[in-house]
């Protein structure tokens, strides 16, 4: 182990254990470790609490840590256990969070464990010929609980034992959320036979070494039902951690973003491509559907993958995924959507995969 990964885990361990605070009258502790009422409704976090150049202080340095009494701080998390759950119906959003809401300075950034489907694809990168370093890599979806679902051309060039998957996700900068995230690396990945150098057919199937556990925050998507696709105009969310802008300038987001974004036409979104470089001769291919085109509020690079999740109708928390990040030309332009694999499309390939490996429908079918 080196010295890095040993300091890293020392933190952690302060973290967990808690340290005081100026502001604190008992121990800052993380959530998990401070006995609560089950009853009381969820509390409100400030995200400002502890960033670089912040000027709002809270009781404690971190903004997930509470300032417990030191008679209700407890050993162990009073969480239940994970491998104790069931995974519930596909596609259930948490729209106010797990454990917490986010309250002061929240942007764009998801609750904690809102879309519990959103995974984290990284890669074994080997450093100075000694040093393996998890590399974020693309986003990715959870169809069943051992097979993740993304865009072929972010796993096409790679090796599959090199690639790491993980689920429960939410700020990379921590382990102070309420529940773990939890990790598995990828036995196979399946790309598209079809998959060209056009991105295509852009969509892969990563096969896990282990299946992930069920907890609030892991859970799996719902594929849209036969013949179900998002009506033009319908406002549809996705997210990732990928930059906030387009170029060298942008930054990797450290908490999972959410973006809500229209679905539009795809004669109207060819044309507003072809405005672009991509010139009067591009043609948008029918595995592509269109969405977004609001000024500033779009997915960027470093989130292929996600889901684009559109609600189930007559429902107000159930979401089927209708499209995956694929390309764009630039980030938030106004009037030049974003370009994603048309799920609906390529759902007899996605459905066919997941039959040969044996995966229960239930784990991806709308109820």
């Amino acid at each position: 182990m080196n010295l890095v990964v040993v300091e890293a885990l020392a933190i952690v361990w302060l973290v967990a254990l808690g340290v005081n605070a100026q502001n604190c009258s008992g121990r800052c502790v993380r959530r998990d470790y401070c006995l609560t009422d089950e009853d009381d409704p969820a509390p409100d976090v400030d995200l400002r609490i502890g960033q670089k150049d912040s000027t709002v202080v809270g009781n404690c340095t971190h903004y997930l840590d509470l300032c417990c009494p030191p008679d209700l701080i407890i050993e162990e998390p009073h969480q239940t256990a994970t491998h104790e759950q069931k995974f519930a119906s596909c596609g259930k959003r948490n729209p106010d969070g797990v454990g917490f809401r986010l309250g002061g300075g929240k942007v764009q950034e998801a609750e904690f464990g809102e879309f519990p489907w959103t995974l984290l694809v990284l890669e074994l990168q080997t450093i100075f010929d000694f040093e393996a370093k998890e590399v974020y890599t693309c986003v990715a979806s959870l169809v069943a609980p051992n097979v993740a679902l993304t865009v072929a051309h972010c796993v096409v060039n790679r090796t599959a034992t090199d690639l790491v998957v993980r689920a429960g996700e939410w700020d990379t900068r921590t382990e102070s959320e309420v529940l773990p995230h939890q990790t598995s690396p990828v036995k196979e990945v399946i790309v598209h036979e079809r998959y060209n150098k056009h991105h295509h057919n852009n969509v892969a199937l990563l096969v896990l070494q282990k299946p992930f556990q069920a907890a609030e925050n892991v859970q799996t998507v719902c594929l849209p039902p036969p013949g179900v696709r998002p009506a033009t105009g319908e406002e549809c969310i996705t997210g990732g951690w990928g930059k906030d802008r387009f170029g060298k300038d942008g930054v990797y987001q450290h908490i999972l973003k959410r973006v809500s974004l229209p679905i539009v036409d795809s004669a109207k979104c060819q044309e507003a491509l072809r405005k672009t470089r991509l010139s009067q001769k591009f043609r948008l291919h029918s595995t592509f559907l269109c969405a977004g085109g609001k000024k500033d509020a779009d997915v960027c690079s470093g989130d292929g993958g996600a889901a684009l999740v559109c609600s189930v109708a007559g429902s107000e928390t159930s979401y089927y995924q209708a499209g995956i990040v694929a390309w764009g030309i630039g980030c938030g332009d106004e009037s030049i959507p974003g370009v994603y694999v048309d799920v609906a499309v390529m759902l007899p390939w996605i459905v066919n995969k997941l039959n040969m490996l044996n995966v229960d429908p239930a784990f991806y079918t709308v109820d």
